[in-house]
């Protein structure tokens, strides 16, 4: 389903049928081009025009304005944030339940989305539910695609640059040259961004220093080849730098009764023994507010990610097309956090510095995270029967390795720190997976008159994967582990088009999310290894648009039930090791559950000009079943992680002729969120983050004097809320710390654009 979308800029996957102001938005939801309110799943869609009116600048943003979507914030920089969708979302060590997409190529890093993502693209698709039969990855939540636009067979352009509060700083552009006019067309995109912090630092350590400001760079060069009729090569090279001071958590709660029992001949050894100033340090962070902190350690965080992909087609005849889509990615992160948010060192965490090469990668350090990716997509997509059956049938395999040095950290995790050096570790991660896969769809009125409108969809994919897993703590060995999944999924779906604007239909699918090892579990435990996570789903849909009189509107719903089975949970167990019977945080499948819920998108145009736009959604989870006693104790009456029961945006967009001053547009937006646990055991001591409510606002003037000039002033977060948006909950463990991440304060800014060409 998606809101009322306006035209977004010269691209490949969004175009405007003139003759409605509603727009007709065409999506790539079933991996070939069709109007939205034509496809039988719930898909949101955001065109450019949309993403700078509702103020969608990173994960959050986005979520806020996406039915059932939600990021997950905490215990990492902020733009290190991973999405859930439906319920669906990561459990610590295992793969994420929501796959995004950048031209069509799975990212399994959480690169696309953050700041510095939302440039010149045609648009962005979340499609909700289980996908499990088209794509490259299976998603048990859903896809969020993210299309860039892609050269064009004209010559054009723009520069659009924004000042604001905090000193915020940024400028965009893209200039597209058709080299030999629909042979060789070249489009290169760019966007570099500065704000100053608005979180400080006024504590005796880093004074001055601040937190959760921005500086990243990025930039994409496309190219598009048609060497002769029926073939195209396109070729797409990115890069992006990110590089600031990480985020600035705010010390929630603290656990007076914290510490550890490091048996004889010391005993329990309390925090406060250490560190007494804990007992008045919640009242003084509370004293200075959500915008002022403290820390010991020197926080900053670093990304650089680059990628080469490359979409080759052949249109082997009038109803058959072979498809080729290849990449090569490589991703370096480091990062240090002050997790317990104080001037003590209590707990946090920082990459290592390598003294044998004090230049890699700024300043000597050590990545933390450095994967490389490689994709490749077989695709034959084709028509059959006269056009009554649209298919494709394909291949799909990926490689994600891992780039030495990397997955060094030192931690410092109470006593560690204290009474004990600094912890070190080593991580490696490495998957593998093949599958194939078809689909296709058969238009029953084709066949016979009397099912005229119908539409058949069904689709099946075998996938086979292979995980290893690699933890040095401490010292040599390494403790490894490999593990190896291989599972069916389906879709089959009924639609059915009632009339010309009317659209219902009944889905039923599944998906999977992969399995894992424990690696510092012996062979032969139990928790060595977890199963795959499972979700099969019903979902039922109406999209519609009409006409009352002058009015017209366009209202979609979808509701659905997902049986939720193998949840991957983190919890603590006893598992007897060569060292002895010791606890261990294993990642594990630990229950059953079930997850119904209801989105709503609509729209209102009630006179030429004036636009409402509005989304629901509703969400009701919960566990039906754990697996035994252990698990039992750990998730019986714990809330069901990343489920806001309801959420909703509002918004108005009031658009006008000046006359030769230009074009007019005035736009507010309103999105609320109720609360929300990332919970996933009952042993969480924060176990609600509070509902907040956000406001934005835009108003510009565009084709200033007949020129392609264009003025615009916006605000977010008008009435400057602070409410926790995410959390790192480490109350029961040693350092007995809370710590919260709070929502962007209010934010001014202005932007004047320039386009250029034919």
């Amino acid at each position: 389903m998606a809101l009322a979308q306006s035209a977004a800029p010269a691209g490949n996957a969004t175009t405007e049928n003139p003759d409605s102001d509603l727009g007709e938005i065409t999506v790539t939801a079933r991996r070939r081009e069709e109007n939205l309110q034509e496809v039988p799943i719930s898909v949101t869609a955001f065109t450019q025009e949309d993403i700078a009116q509702k103020g969608i600048t990173d994960r959050t943003s986005l979520a806020d304005n996406t039915p059932s979507l939600f990021t997950i914030n905490g215990g990492y920089p902020r733009e290190f944030a991973y999405f859930a969708l439906r319920g669906q979302g990561p459990a610590f060590g295992s793969t994420p339940g929501v796959v995004n997409y950048f031209a069509e190529v799975p990212n399994s890093v959480n690169i696309d989305g953050r700041v510095g993502s939302y440039f010149d693209l045609a648009n962005v698709q979340v499609l909700a539910g289980p996908q499990g039969t088209l794509f490259g990855k299976n998603a048990t939540g859903g896809n969020i695609l993210f299309e860039p636009v892609k050269p064009q067979d004209r010559y054009e352009g723009y520069v659009r640059i924004q000042a604001g509060t905090y000193s915020d700083r940024r400028i965009e552009g893209a200039l597209n040259i058709p080299i030999i006019s629909d042979k060789v067309l070249l489009r290169v995109a760019g966007e570099i961004g500065r704000r100053d912090g608005y979180t400080k630092d006024v504590g005796p350590f880093f004074s001055g220093k601040d937190y959760d400001n921005l500086a990243y760079e990025s930039v994409r060069v496309g190219l598009t080849l048609r060497p002769a009729d029926g073939v195209e090569f396109y070729t797409m090279a990115r890069y992006y730098n990110s590089h600031s001071n990480g985020s600035g958590t705010v010390l929630g709660a603290f656990n007076p009764a914290a510490g550890i029992d490091a048996g004889p001949p010391f005993g329990f050894l309390p925090v406060l023994a250490f560190y007494p100033g804990m007992v008045t340090a919640v009242a003084e962070q509370n004293a200075r507010g959500p915008r002022k902190v403290a820390y010991n350690l020197d926080q900053f965080s670093d990304s650089r990610y680059w990628q080469v992909l490359n979409q080759a087609t052949f249109e082997l005849s009038d109803n058959l097309k072979l498809r080729n889509i290849i990449s090569y990615s490589k991703l370096w992160t480091k990062y240090g956090y002050d997790y317990d948010a104080t001037v003590n060192p209590i707990s946090g965490q920082t990459s290592q510095v390598n003294p044998a090469n004090p230049g890699l990668f700024t300043s000597g350090r050590v990545p933390t995270v450095a994967p490389t990716f490689f994709t490749e997509e077989l695709q034959l997509q084709g028509t059959a029967f006269d056009k009554a059956l649209t298919f494709t049938l394909g291949g799909f395999l990926d490689r994600q390795g891992w780039d030495g040095p990397a997955g060094i950290a030192e931690y410092t995790f109470f006593p560690f720190g204290t009474l004990l050096p600094t912890a070190s570790a080593i991580f490696v991660s490495k998957n593998q997976s093949e599958a194939v896969f078809g689909q296709g769809t058969l238009e029953l009125g084709r066949i016979s008159p009397a099912l005229e409108g119908f539409s058949l969809t069904g689709g099946l994919r075998y996938t086979w994967e292979h995980s290893f897993v690699s933890q040095t703590i401490f010292a040599p060995p390494a403790v490894e582990g490999t593990t190896d999944d291989q599972y069916l999924s389906y879709t089959a779906t009924l639609d059915y088009d009632v009339s010309p604007t009317v659209h219902v239909y009944m889905t039923t699918r599944d998906a999977y999310k992969s399995g894992g090892v424990n690696g510092p579990v012996p062979v032969g435990s139990q928790f060595r290894t977890y199963a795959p996570e499972r979700l099969a789903d019903v979902e039922i849909g109406l999209k519609s648009q009409f006409d009352l009189g002058t009015v017209r509107g366009r209202f979609n719903i979808a509701a659905y039930r997902g049986i939720y089975s193998n949840i991957q949970r983190t919890t603590t167990e006893l598992v007897t090791t060569p060292s002895g019977t010791i606890p261990l945080n294993i990642t594990r499948s630990a229950a059953k559950g079930k997850i119904e819920g209801v989105e709503i998108t609509a729209a209102l145009i009630p006179t030429p000009g004036l636009t409402f736009t509005g989304t629901y959604s509703y969400i009701n989870a919960r566990y039906t079943e754990v697996t035994d006693a252990s698990a039992g104790a750990i998730l019986n009456g714990s809330p069901f992680p990343y489920t806001p029961k309801h959420k909703f945006s509002v918004g108005a967009k009031y658009e006008t002729s000046l006359g030769s001053a230009g074009d007019f547009e005035i736009g507010v937006n309103y999105v609320r969120q109720s609360e929300v646990s990332t919970a996933q055991t009952n042993a969480s001591f924060y176990r609600f983050l509070p509902a907040y409510g956000l406001l934005n606002a835009s108003l510009d003037l565009r084709n200033i004097g007949g020129k392609s000039l264009d003025l615009g002033v916006f605000v977010t977060n008008l009435t400057d809320q602070a409410r926790p948006v995410g959390v790192l909950d480490q109350y029961v463990g040693s350092t007995g710390t809370v710590g919260l991440t709070y929502t962007e304060p209010r934010m001014f800014g202005v932007r004047l654009g320039y386009r250029f060409g034919n």
